[in-house]
């Protein structure tokens, strides 16, 4: 799995767990995208196998664009916002809000870059990112 597939798979799973999908899958995309809009949720930290993390969003509230625009819903993104990686690496330095500490700091970032960063990193950890752990987190459920 690459992230561009997970970013899909939060897609889709957001659009499954609607109450409204079934409207939404019987009406033009129009409506789709009224439902990315109003509904705010969050991706879980994407994690290196060395133990490097970021947050990666891709909400409508996000610096983010797919194939159909800056902040638009989309089966593919370009773009997403990274937040807070736990180490510092120079490729984030550019696409940063504040350069100063790329580790206190959100920004823009191409989806090709952090496939970079994160194979210099080992490469992506989908175990703990996808892990029981991570899910409770998001839920707010404590261990």
């Amino acid at each position: 799995m690459n992230l561009t597939l997970f970013f899909r798979l939060i897609v889709i799973g957001l659009a499954q767990g609607a109450k409204n999908f079934t409207y939404l899958k019987q009406t033009k995309s129009s409506n789709a995208e009224l439902f990315y809009s109003e509904t705010y949720f969050h991706c879980p930290l994407v994690y290196a196998k060395d133990g490097f993390h970021v947050s990666l969003q891709i909400n409508h509230g996000n610096y983010c664009e797919s194939e159909n625009g800056y902040r638009k819903l989309g089966h593919t993104y370009d773009t997403v916002e990274f937040g807070f990686p736990s180490l510092h690496d120079d490729k984030f330095v550019e696409f940063a809000e504040s350069s100063n500490d790329v580790t206190q700091t959100v920004g823009r970032i191409p989806v090709s870059v952090l496939e970079e960063i994160f194979e210099s990193h080992s490469g992506i950890d989908w175990e703990k990112t996808i892990s029981v752990d991570s899910y409770n987190r998001l839920l707010g459920i404590k261990p």
